[in-house]
């Protein structure tokens, strides 16, 4: 059975139901694995940086978005400090918006944030699901439910992303439902109205796990809530439904299917210590009784890390093999693609940081922003609790983050592949 339209439950396991994938017709643009042109250089030059060992003003705990505004402003996202600081166009700091607790523009945790149709900044809680709206000084301004205003609703719905374009706001989430001996989360990309309704689904997702059900596989847990799907420029929905396969579903705004993208693609072999680490984070605040559960974890890492698409309608993808063994002075070499589908190029992109360790952000226009030890940050802060994979990390002493944004060179260096 093709795993790309249903995923069937094991014996013993947790089911995981992935909706038959809509039809593209004509729409269905396949590429091989090399591109039409040579691989191209993409030289960045550093604008400013914040946070390091010699930054005595700035507090980072772990940035995991940055998002810019129209006025040359960028959003860095801190999910452990549970705000979202405003730097300028100089990267000086200007305010931070949002802070934990349970008042007025407060939530307990936060793990996206946008700016909205209505000129706020949404911060986005994962459970219970709720959007914290915060104006530019940042005051309170409001609050967006899953399911409107009925609390019980609200409570059984948790949020992982969000964008938004005009006037249409597009959430990644789950409900869930519990049975007497069961719960049910249907996982979900869709529309969300300013009223809290719901409405068209771009991608969709059951997954029903027994009460007491030790036996967790990590395929059957995938769904592409966080950097598995995007929102283009246009107003188009892009996701990348499948973690085994290099693949790209287009959606009109209406919902309507629009064009897929596929490409040959050699799945990139987990090391021992990947494989550990991969199994360490699976349910990392299940801290008990972890030994009793059976991980049953994939051999590969997943085929597309990241993607976004610019204004011009190219399609620029960040596969699992672009960050590894990439030559000195390259975070990253991406797969492009023209607004028509076709595989065009690769672009490596040349700066100070190291793709196995440093994330790259895109917050619009001709910028790029590095947060240089993202991976050990966000593992130490999602992971903590869970055992660690390895006995070096026990000592190691996690270096402290640093945000340096870059402007993208308006020329192409060609070096030969």
């Amino acid at each position: 059975m093709n795993r790309s339209s249903i995923l069937s439950c094991c014996p013993g396991a947790g089911a995981a139901l992935l909706l038959p994938r809509p039809s593209f017709g004509a729409g269905e643009v396949h590429n091989g694995s090399t591109p039409a042109q040579p691989l191209q250089t993409m030289p960045m030059q550093e604008l400013w940086r914040i946070g390091g060992l010699d930054d005595d003003e700035n507090l980072l705990g772990v940035v995991n978005k940055v998002f810019g505004d129209d006025d040359g402003n960028l959003y860095l996202l801190d999910i452990q400090l549970t705000e979202v600081q405003v730097f300028d166009g100089d990267g000086q700091y200007v305010r931070s918006l949002g802070k934990r607790g349970d008042g007025p523009g407060e939530l307990r945790s936060v793990v996206d944030a946008l700016l909205l149709p209505d000129g706020t900044v949404g911060l986005i809680q994962p459970f219970p699901g709720k959007i914290v709206k915060v104006d530019l000084a940042g005051l309170p301004a409001g609050e967006l439910r899953p399911g409107g205003n009925d609390p019980t609703q609200g409570g059984f719905f948790a949020i992982r992303s969000a964008a938004a374009h005009d006037e249409d706001l597009i959430i990644s989430g789950l409900k869930i439902t519990r049975g007497e001996n069961s719960r049910t989360a249907t996982n979900f990309i869709g529309q969300l109205g300013m009223d809290g309704g719901e409405g068209r689904r771009y991608a969709e997702m059951i997954n029903v796990r027994e009460f007491g059900n030790s036996r967790i596989v990590e395929a059957d847990e995938f769904f592409p809530h966080e950097n598995g799907w995007t929102l283009a420029p246009d107003g188009r929905v892009v996701v990348a439904p499948l973690r085994n396969e290099y693949r790209l579903e287009f959606h009109a705004p209406d919902g309507t299917p629009e064009m897929v993208i596929t490409c040959e693609y050699a799945p990139v072999k987990r090391t021992s210590a990947e494989l550990a680490r991969a199994e360490a984070m699976m349910m990392p605040w299940r801290r008990r009784n972890r030994a009793n559960i059976d991980f049953v974890m994939e051999a590969t890492e997943p085929d597309i890390l990241q993607f976004h698409v610019t204004a011009d309608g190219r399609l620029w993808v960040l596969p699992s093999r672009g960050v590894r063994d990439q030559q000195p002075g390259i975070h990253s070499t991406w797969d492009v693609f023209d607004a028509a589908g076709n595989f065009e190029r690769r672009v490596a992109f040349a700066c100070d940081a190291d793709g196995m360790q440093d994330a790259l952000f895109f917050p619009g226009g001709d910028l790029v922003v590095v947060v240089k030890e993202h991976k050990e940050a966000l593992w130490a802060f999602q992971g903590r609790g869970a055992e660690s994979p390895d006995a070096e990390d026990e000592d190691a002493e996690a270096s402290p983050l640093e945000v340096i944004c870059y402007r993208i060179s308006p020329t192409l260096d060609r070096t030969t592949e």
